[in-house]
């Protein structure tokens, strides 16, 4: 089941939240928790650069993400 957003902002109380940034987070969260699957694998020693590899995967599940969620 895929959750579409209505508006731009998520309203927490009094205040607005940006979809992005929520989208972001999240997109954060699920390289990290694809990194850590990683290591715990032994497989990220296949990769030259962790860190850039890290914020790669950042910025695809985001993107990722924001085209499933794109209110």
């Amino acid at each position: 089941m895929l959750v579409c957003l209505q508006n731009a902002e998520i309203a927490l109380g009094e205040f607005l939240l940006p979809w992005g940034m929520v989208v972001s987070a999240l997109g954060f969260l699920a390289a990290w928790l694809v990194t850590a699957v990683l290591e715990r694998f032994g497989l990220t020693r296949f990769f030259w650069n962790l860190p850039l590899f890290f914020v790669a995967l950042s910025v695809l599940l985001g993107s990722v993400l924001g085209l499933v969620l794109a209110p």
